[in-house]
């Protein structure tokens, strides 16, 4: 491999920037190329002689930075083209083009590279060039430069890979060739920094953001690579969709999350932020507000309430907030439902305080929600025996322990009731037990006593009520107890949810022996009835028991229970149909925030399903939806059975009165007019749908055939109906031509000269496109034709040709000058000869006289001839929409020149004699 040492040299440099200054940006005064500090024309001498097909490589004339290549200088020994590169090493002597240049001209040439043709340079890229034919490129022997050169069979094209290890050296010749540097743009973020938020409850996976970047240099767009450098793993990042995601459950990430991106062009990088702040789903509480009440003799700790509270992802906590109360909230034991609970010996006192209103906090560990439980002290009421005074019959063949008579009584606080009694006469065969039943305490069949007033007591702990009388008349006569409220005609309705501990029916029975009591049992078909429903054994009272009712839920709607009697002797059983009734409960929707993303567009288009989620209890209840968005609610039209917006009419973000943004309510309600709520945000992106339009579509336009470089000759101008960056036009060429000799501001649309037209040559024209580029890279072209004249007049907007005057032209001046000098020399000349004739002839005495006989010559009189015009210059006339005014008329030829007619004469010597 043949390697020098200065390449070596410059190999170590190589790796040593590629480790400390690998980020090392162009600043717009660095150059590749010949290293003087003056131009690349200062060292072209002479010519290497090298002929056609012949590709250099110069290794020394390396990229210190990284940038775009904005001008070429070289030094040209002739008129012609050289190819200029940039070649890229990979390993060893191998090198890959990356770009190439045209430049064309004679002697120094300078080309500005067109924005859109300008070549990316990085850090260790070296130049070279080459040429079709002969070598123009002049050098001088006295440099230091790396050079290989090797002949192509033709020209080499980009991105292909050479192996420059065979090429012949010349290592004493500095080229003439140099490149300049611009800076490259440092890419930007087009919706950064930015800020999100996000439920804590959502789904992984839930879109949050979706990151967009852009730059300035337009070949470095295509290639901008977005990428995070945070370690946040609640959020995921797409590099291809550029779109932020739920990357893990944010139950416990509620907090402002900072997410960092960086975005990375050819040469540079820049970063941004995008917070993310999580916010809580905080609980709820269902059964709050609420109370209950408790009579104040309650002492035994006791269940007053169970909390019915949920999270969507949090585990929650609660507490009582009012303080110095004999209350407490805990959890259920073997639950992880709370309660509210009495304190044990709470010492309630109905005269010193009558109610207690509690606040009820519950907690997800971020938001706390409170409710209000008010709990109401009974005061304590006497109880009140209900069945007595009595009288009953009792038979003899009544058995020890058999129940004479129970003892019914009230309390209004379900107080725990001690019974007592005394008998008339005191040695009655009865007792009362606690419940209050009384029954036999031996054998009647040897008592006298034909009826017993059996005195009764009943004491609930603070009041002690009595005596109320039983009569107990000892008989063998009972008679048979039976209902007589059912069955019903048909099934007894019940509406599912009904409260629990809600009364149903009350059971009636008819006994002839009216001091009877009655026992009440029930069975349920199915069995399942009995979780649903009870009865009061001593009542005959049926109630919603322990489960609450849910139509949807329940196998069967329809129970059949039947219900049995007794009074101890005789039983009686009859069949309560009870069918549950649904109930109309509202629908609700899974999330409260619903969001949809799309494009503008034409009346009708469908937008985006939200994914609304909404459940209903009524199974198959049928829904409708309906939207609020306040002042933009006439911009969509919405399904009431899907809830699928559709523009109501075109969106066309361009007219600048749209917003890209719109929040709306939607609202579902079920077919018994029960509704939910939820909030829809939409996002209505503006896209790229205006071309660029030139204003007029082609242009002619005239220049001096000596016209300088830089030298502004006119504009071109493009529209574009879209807002904001998509708007925004630039301009380039396209120029088919043997030379580039025009050149476009990229943001004006000014046209100037990037190379001498002369060789176009005058009264010649050339034509090109004009390239308009929008900012979504849409395009649009129009024909400029410019013509090549003599010299300009350039005015603002319009240039008017004319002829120039006769005198206005130097070489006019010169000829007449030359031809009055000769016409004078003449005159004199003849003059001088009649004099000297008249002398000879004329005697001096009779010269007067003689005179006076002279014939008078005739001079006819002749116009000062006007030599013809010489054939004007135009000037060129550079108008953008108007056409060039015509030349003026040429002026009319002179009159030829009217003879002296002392001339005319054929023989000279007659007319000389009239002097005579």
């Amino acid at each position: 491999m043949n390697i020098r040492y200065n390449e070596i040299i410059w190999m170590f440099y190589l790796c040593f920037t590629e480790k400390y200054a690998k980020s090392q940006v162009c600043t717009g005064s660095e150059d590749m190329g010949w290293p003087g500090t003056n131009d690349a024309s200062s060292v072209g001498k002479q010519l290497d002689g090298l002929g056609a097909g012949t590709g250099y490589l110069i290794t020394s004339y390396i990229a210190t930075c990284c940038g775009y290549v904005k001008q070429i200088e070289t030094d040209h020994a002739a008129y012609g083209t050289t190819t200029a590169q940039v070649w890229r090493p990979t390993s060893g002597s191998s090198y890959t083009l990356i770009g190439t240049i045209d430049i064309t001209g004679n002697n120094k040439v300078t080309y500005s590279v067109p924005l859109a043709s300008q070549v990316l340079v990085k850090l260790g890229d070296v130049v070279g060039w080459y040429s079709a034919s002969a070598n123009l490129v002049k050098n001088d022997n006295a440099g230091s430069s790396v050079n290989r050169y090797k002949t192509f069979a033709s020209a080499i094209t980009v991105s292909t890979t050479v192996d420059w290890s065979s090429a012949n050296t010349a290592n004493s010749f500095s080229y003439a060739m140099k490149f300049y540097l611009n800076p490259s743009n440092i890419p930007s973020f087009t919706n950064l920094p930015a800020t999100a938020t996000q439920l804590n409850s959502v789904a992984v996976g839930t879109w949050v953001y979706t990151v967009s970047a852009t730059d300035a240099d337009v070949n470095d767009i295509t290639s901008l690579i977005i990428t995070r450098t945070d370690t946040n793993s609640y959020f995921s990042f797409d590099t291809a969709t550029k779109q932020v995601t739920v990357g893990s459950v944010l139950a416990g990430a509620v907090a402002t999350h900072q997410l960092v991106f960086k975005v990375t062009d050819s040469c540079t990088t820049a970063t941004s932020t995008l917070t993310i702040t999580v916010t809580n789903a905080p609980p709820t509480i269902h059964n709050l507000d609420n109370s209950t009440s408790i009579t104040e003799n309650t002492q035994a700790a006791t269940l007053l309430y169970t909390l019915s509270v949920t999270d969507p992802t949090d585990t929650v906590s609660c507490s009582l907030l009012t303080a110095s109360v004999p209350f407490t909230v805990r959890q259920i034991s073997g639950s992880t439902t709370y309660g509210i609970y009495s304190n044990s010996n709470p010492g309630f006192s109905y005269a010193t305080r009558n109610n207690y209103p509690l606040s009820i906090q519950c907690t997800d560990g971020y938001d706390p929600v409170t409710g209000t439980f008010t709990v109401y002290l009974v005061r304590n009421s006497a109880p009140v025996i209900t069945n007595l005074p009595a009288q009953m019959t009792l038979s003899t063949a009544s058995t020890t322990g058999s129940v004479v008579y129970t003892v019914n009584s009230t309390d209004a606080e379900n107080d725990q009731l001690y019974y007592n009694m005394t008998c008339s006469p005191a040695s009655c065969p009865f007792t009362i037990l606690n419940s209050g039943v009384i029954h036999v305490t031996q054998s009647l069949r040897d008592l006298t006593t034909i009826g017993y007033d059996v005195s009764v007591w009943v004491y609930d702990g603070r009041t002690l009520v009595g005596p109320k009388t039983l009569t107990v008349d000892i008989t063998d006569i009972n008679g048979a107890v039976s209902i007589n409220n059912l069955p019903l005609g048909s099934a007894l309705p019940v509406f599912e949810n009904t409260a629990l501990s809600t009364s149903i029916f009350q059971v009636s029975v008819t006994d002839p022996n009216a001091g009877d009591t009655h026992t009440y049992t029930m069975t349920s078909s199915p069995g399942s009835g009995m979780n649903y429903f009870s009865i009061d054994g001593s009542t005959g009272q049926i109630s919603s028991s322990s489960s609450l009712l849910n139509y949807e839920t329940l196998a069967t709607k329809t129970f059949d229970f039947t219900i049995t009697v007794s009074d101890g002797s005789s039983t009686d059983s009859k069949i309560l149909s009870i069918q549950v009734v649904n109930q109309n409960e509202s629908p609700s929707f899974s999330q409260a925030i619903y969001s949809i993303t799309a494009n503008e567009g034409a009346s009708g288009t469908v937008l985006p399903d939200p994914g609304y989620s909404v459940t209903d209890p009524d199974a198959g209840d049928t829904k409708s939806f309906s939207n609020d968005c306040v002042t933009n609610t006439g911009l969509f039209s919405m399904s009431s059975t899907t809830g699928r917006l559709t523009l109501a009419s075109d969106y066309d973000y361009d007219l600048g009165t749209l917003p890209t943004e719109v929040t709306c309510i939607v609202k579902v309600t079920d077919s018994g007019g029960l509704t939910a709520t939820a909030t829809l945000s939409i996002t209505l992106n503006n896209i790229n749908d205006n071309t660029p339009i030139f204003v007029p579509s082609s242009y002619t336009i005239f220049s001096s055939y000596d016209a300088t470089i830089s030298t502004s000759i006119g504009s071109v101008t493009a529209t574009d109906g879209d807002l904001g960056t998509y708007g925004i036009v630039s301009y380039s060429l396209d120029q088919s031509l043997p030379s580039a000799y025009f050149g476009i501001d990229a943001t004006t649309g000014k046209l100037y000269i990037s190379s001498s037209v002369s060789p176009i040559g005058i009264g010649n024209s050339v034509s090109f496109k004009a390239i308009a580029t929008d900012g979504g890279g849409l395009t649009s072209t129009a024909t400029v034709t410019v013509k090549i004249a003599i010299t300009t007049t350039v005015a603002t907007t319009t240039t008017t040709d004319r002829y120039r005057t006769f005198f206005e032209d130097g070489r006019n001046i010169a000829w007449i000058v030359l031809c009055g000098l000769v016409v004078f020399a003449i005159i004199v000349f003849v003059f001088w000869l009649a004099c000297q004739t008249y002398r000879e002839g004329c005697p001096k005495f009779k010269c007067s006289q003689k005179r006076k006989k002279v014939v008078k010559r005739k001079f006819i009189k002749r116009r000062t001839p006007s030599p013809p015009p010489k054939q004007p210059r135009k000037m060129p006339v550079i108008l953008s929409t108007t056409k060039s005014l015509p030349p003026p008329p040429p002026p009319k030829e002179p009159p030829p020149y009217e003879a002296f007619e002392f001339w005319q004469e054929k023989d000279f010597s007659k007319n000389l004699m009239m002097f005579k």
